[in-house]
């Protein structure tokens, strides 16, 4: 797997990571296991729209495809194409659970239960950063931008839970942030010096250095013995 691969991997994880502190909003957890099927269905198309070399677009509309594709198989219309491709109808029935979501959330106090518009909000959410994240991280190669959109969904709980929540969800959000960090720059020193074995193949970056192979053949070198005389009228003796 190549580095660009691994990266993909590295910031789908960071951006779910990121969400987890919603857990402190919803009383189940049918919200991270929705967005957790969004996340995955995006990261791997990414993997596999990067593994035909495509251009560097390609896999960010790739993703938003799969969300699209995700968010209509978890939230139907009843009006959709073969289950599963979306229709006007379905924009619509999307369009309607942010509004509910929108009026609801000043009628119910957290935890909220599993309000179709709330976990429709928070699984869009949730993909949205990882669209973003992907974006900053893997194709512009600015991991460190890809903190914006993760801090936006992790401060989501703080700003709307009136009571104490637990520190271990966001813990671990800044765990993934930090994944991520350090998975870019171990990348960067990598490639800046990429050590190779006599045959070509390339070193992993946790091997040890390759030990040089054994000189092929016998031959030793013999150096010729010099002339020492310093009389230019004597010849030197024969080797």
């Amino acid at each position: 797997m190549n580095q660009r691969k691994h990266l993909t991997l590295i910031a789908a994880g960071a951006a779910f990571l990121s969400a987890l502190p919603l857990w402190n909003v919803f009383e189940s957890s049918t919200w991270a296991i929705r967005s957790f099927l969004v996340v995955a269905a995006m990261c791997g198309v990414a993997l596999l729209v990067r593994s035909l070399r495509a251009p560097t677009w390609a896999p960010s509309a790739a993703m938003a495809g799969a969300a699209l594709l995700g968010l209509t198989w978890l939230y139907p219309s009843s009006h959709e194409f073969i289950g599963i491709i979306p229709s006007p109808s379905t924009i619509k029935h999307f369009g309607s659970l942010l509004s509910t979501a929108s009026t609801e959330m000043s009628e119910f106090a957290t935890p909220v239960g599993d309000r179709p518009g709330f976990l429709f909000l928070a699984t869009l959410g949730v993909a949205v950063v990882a669209l973003v994240v992907d974006l900053f991280a893997v194709v512009l190669r600015r991991p460190a931008l890809a903190g914006l959109p993760m801090l936006a969904i992790y401060s989501v709980p703080v700003t709307v839970t009136t009571e104490s929540t637990s520190w271990f969800p966001f813990a671990l959000g800044a765990v993934g942030f930090l994944w991520l960090l350090v998975t870019d720059n171990v990348d960067r020193v990598r490639r800046f010096g990429r050590r190779f074995t006599g045959d070509g193949r390339d070193v992993d970056l946790w091997e040890p250095s390759p030990s040089p192979p054994p000189a092929s053949g016998s031959a030793r070198s013999v150096s010729s013995p010099r002339c020492s005389c310093r009389s230019s009228r004597s010849p030197c003796p024969a080797a």
